[in-house]
């Protein structure tokens, strides 16, 4: 376009010498030259405008369509990111069903487990000394382990962390009286039926010895599955009644022998 303008503008200093040069022509053949000359001119410049804001138009819409793509870009990867994370939080919600299920099937399994071993318990109370079945922490267990074992398996696995923690204290309380020497006063009947005020010690969960205060009757005890049976030794009452003393104060420390009957 700029070749075009200068090429109007040589066009235009050669007329004079073209207008002396040529033959005469007319007034009305001259003006009609210079309308002609002018509507050319007009149409040079308008021409012109129009490339110029043809060319501006298309930088704006090459700039735009730049970022248009750039801007597609941005969205398509966006896109990409959401469905890896939409994959990845699918992926983790079914590692959690799974870990629920295994959990849930765990549960039940210890529930299962759990409740064999309430069971079992149930069976080896008889063989429990009384004073240990007398303390408030097992008398209380021992009545919430029944009322479980009588439960629905749905409160049965719904439990399970309050009826293990009731298991696990009355073991605990079982192991500390087996490690102890218990002293306690318990009613025992002799052969003939006459029911006396005894001391009893208690060795642990084994045996226990018990003597009347004037060491005259005597008794060993030792547990069954029905219970604790106690059987007449009157010819240790003296031996029983030492062991006594050594058990409940300082004042004897010397060694008692007391017999052992078997099982």
């Amino acid at each position: 376009m700029q070749f075009t303008s200068i090429y109007l503008l040589t066009f235009l200093l050669a007329m004079p010498a073209l207008c002396q040069s040529a033959p005469p022509k007319t007034e009305a053949t001259l003006e009609q030259s210079k309308e002609n000359l002018k509507l050319w001119l007009e149409t040079a410049q308008k021409r012109q405008s129009e490339e110029n804001a043809w060319k501006s138009d298309q930088e704006i819409l090459s700039n735009y369509k730049e970022g248009l793509l750039a801007e597609k870009a941005t969205y398509q990867k966006q896109i990409e990111e959401a469905k890896q994370r939409a994959s990845a939080a699918s992926q983790e919600s079914t590692n959690k069903l799974n870990q629920r299920d295994q959990f849930i099937a765990a549960e039940k399994a210890l529930s299962e487990h759990l409740k064999t071993m309430e069971t079992e318990f149930v069976k080896q109370i008889p063989t429990l000394p009384a004073p240990l079945l007398k303390m408030p922490k097992m008398a209380t267990g021992i009545e919430t382990l029944k009322k479980n074992l009588s439960a629905p398996n749905e409160a049965e696995n719904a439990d399970v962390g309050k009826r293990t923690s009731n298991l696990t204290e009355m073991i605990a309380e079982i192991e500390k009286f087996q490690q102890n020497v218990t002293v306690t006063n318990e009613l025992h009947k002799n052969s003939s039926g006459q029911e006396f005020n005894m001391q009893v010690v208690y060795m642990g969960l084994a045996i226990a010895y018990a003597v009347n205060d004037d060491a005259s009757f005597a008794l060993v005890g030792r547990p069954s599955e029905s219970g604790w049976k106690f059987s007449e030794k009157n010819e240790i009452a003296a031996d029983v009644k030492k062991l006594i003393v050594t058990a409940t104060t300082e004042k004897d420390v010397s060694l008692t022998i007391l017999p052992v009957p078997a099982p």
